[in-house]
């Protein structure tokens, strides 16, 4: 059994991915109780399968008034604290403790990654998702590497004329002015193209950011016309009709972890608005992920264009203002496909942590 404690800080990222992970680590066979500190946020993104599922239990964090038995594995998830009596538990029945850390490329995480760390009695062990050989990768599901090898199918065979057709972009982002100048962008590029663009955008802080950007006042399911630009209001979707929209979309401007990590994967354009921390501790990790693409990627001019780009979209320039995206985006397609083999090549977190958990125990 491994039991995943999640505590949901910024709503629905750390419950995305250790939802993802719970469900691929079923996928090969482990029962999972998943412990989230917030079910609301959870519902709003899974899918009538997990319910069903006899291997995935997804329930509140126990309480001090219930008989609980934590075996086996515990997961906890970006240093997660847990209560006292869970630790007791813990200690009681010696179940292994894997302290699963936040995404970073920062050169820390190849050093630590399957550390010990020893805390509350307990030995615990770190285990680092990441951009390196050194690290632990990606949650990289086999249907969803299915779908990216039929994407490439497609792709491959669609005329040249035809590559713009119906295209549409995601927005999922956090309160961000600098969208505004990413719609101009995006407007002329369209324009440009003598195409209209189609931008999903998803209920919540990205809706409302909008709104307050352009004075409106969209609902879910509502359509506006701005330019040649088509905006699109959608309501929270489940992850696997996320993964979708990902994979099906001309470039992805998305937020937090587990919506970046997908983008990445999908091979296709993607602007990153990163969750702000204190003294800019967030800026630094946006140059450490493109330090790494410049480290495995072949067109270093390119990878400099594309974290100026994210730089400026997270506040610290005006480079977005006048972006020419017509003069960069087969340029951008390109890096992130290389990108995107170099992450596939990384074999699946939930592999490389299922490999480590049975070395442990093997010794244990």
């Amino acid at each position: 059994m491994i039991n995943i404690f999640c505590d949901v800080i910024d709503n629905f990222g750390d419950a995305g991915v250790c939802l993802r992970l719970g469900r691929d680590l079923c996928n090969k066979k482990e029962k999972v109780n998943l412990f989230c500190n917030d079910l609301e946020a959870i519902k709003k993104i899974i899918k009538k399968e997990d319910l069903d599922n006899q291997n995935l239990k997804i329930t509140l964090w126990p309480t001090k008034e219930e008989n609980i038995e934590i075996k086996d594995t515990v997961i906890q998830a970006f240093s997660v604290r847990l209560p006292d009596f869970i630790y007791s538990n813990i200690k009681k029945n010696r179940a292994l403790v894997i302290n699963l850390e936040y995404l970073t490329a920062e050169p820390f995480a190849d050093d630590c990654h399957k550390l010990p760390s020893y805390s509350d009695g307990i030995e615990s062990f770190f285990f680092f998702p990441g951009f390196t050989k050194k690290t632990g990768g990606l949650v990289v599901e086999d249907s969803f590497l299915q779908k990216v090898k039929e994407k490439d199918v497609v792709k491959n065979l669609t005329c040249e004329e035809l590559k713009f057709k119906d295209s549409y972009i995601t927005l999922f982002s956090y309160e961000n002015p600098k969208v505004n100048y990413l719609l101009k962008s995006l407007s002329k590029f369209a324009e440009q193209q003598n195409k209209t663009l189609t931008i999903i955008v998803f209920e919540g802080k990205p809706l409302n950011n909008l709104n307050n950007l352009l004075n409106l006042n969209l609902n879910v399911c509502d359509t506006y016309n701005l330019n040649n630009i088509v905006i699109k209001v959608s309501p929270m979707v489940d992850q696997d009709a996320y993964d979708s929209l990902l994979l099906g979309s001309y470039i992805n401007l998305v937020r937090g972890e587990d919506s970046i990590v997908r983008a990445m994967l999908t091979g296709n354009p993607f602007l990153w608005h990163i969750y702000p921390q204190e003294e800019n501790a967030h800026i630094d990790k946006i140059n450490a992920l493109f330090d790494r693409m410049d480290e495995f990627c072949s067109d270093k001019e390119s990878v400099e264009t594309l974290r100026q780009l994210t730089l400026s979209y997270n506040g610290t320039s005006d480079f977005i203002h006048d972006f020419d995206i017509s003069s960069f985006i087969e340029k951008w397609k390109h890096l992130s496909e290389e990108w995107r083999d170099h992450l596939l090549s990384l074999g699946s977190l939930t592999d490389n942590l299922l490999a480590f958990i049975r070395e442990k125990n093997q010794f244990s």
